[in-house]
């Protein structure tokens, strides 16, 4: 059974039949005290998410508007389950969830498609949006996209 996270996870199966120890419970304050940023964040990301994502198209579609105009129902729907998926990460505390949940299949459609090169473009996009709509939760996000970018860009 899965409790918050992955780190929380691995804590109390640590203390299982025993207190916390300072790292368990260092984990422990770590997420309690820096829920209300990432609670914001995540309301961030579930508030705009749809225009960032159709902001973030538009600008692709400036640059390659042959590639938009064929897969834009896909990309909206591909981006939007990434930040979906960071949001819930986000709120988690758990990029271990964020891996496991969505770069595996991400990775697997975008190969299939073979525009990861288009694809990394409209992510920094993405992140061009999310830097000036919600510059406060921009930071907690970045290292996400960053992480999707990079994957991209191994495959191009």
């Amino acid at each position: 059974m899965h409790t918050l996270n992955h780190d929380m996870d691995e804590c109390f199966l640590d203390a299982d039949g025993a207190y916390l120890d300072a790292r368990g419970l260092q984990t422990l304050e770590q997420f309690a005290q820096s829920y209300t940023t990432r609670l914001e964040a995540y309301n961030a990301l579930r508030e705009h998410s749809t225009q960032l994502v159709n902001d973030a198209l538009d600008k692709m579609a400036q640059l390659h508007p042959e590639v938009i105009q064929k897969h834009r129902p896909r990309c909206l729907y591909d981006m939007s389950q990434v930040l979906r998926y960071i949001a819930l990460s986000i709120l988690r505390n758990d990029e271990v969830f964020f891996k496991e949940m969505m770069m595996s299949w991400l990775d697997t459609v975008l190969l299939a498609y073979k525009r990861n090169d288009h694809c990394a473009s409209s992510y920094r996009f993405l992140q061009e949006m999310i830097d000036a709509r919600i510059p406060a939760s921009s930071s907690i996000i970045r290292p996400y996209l960053d992480g999707v970018i990079l994957a991209l860009q191994s495959h191009a």
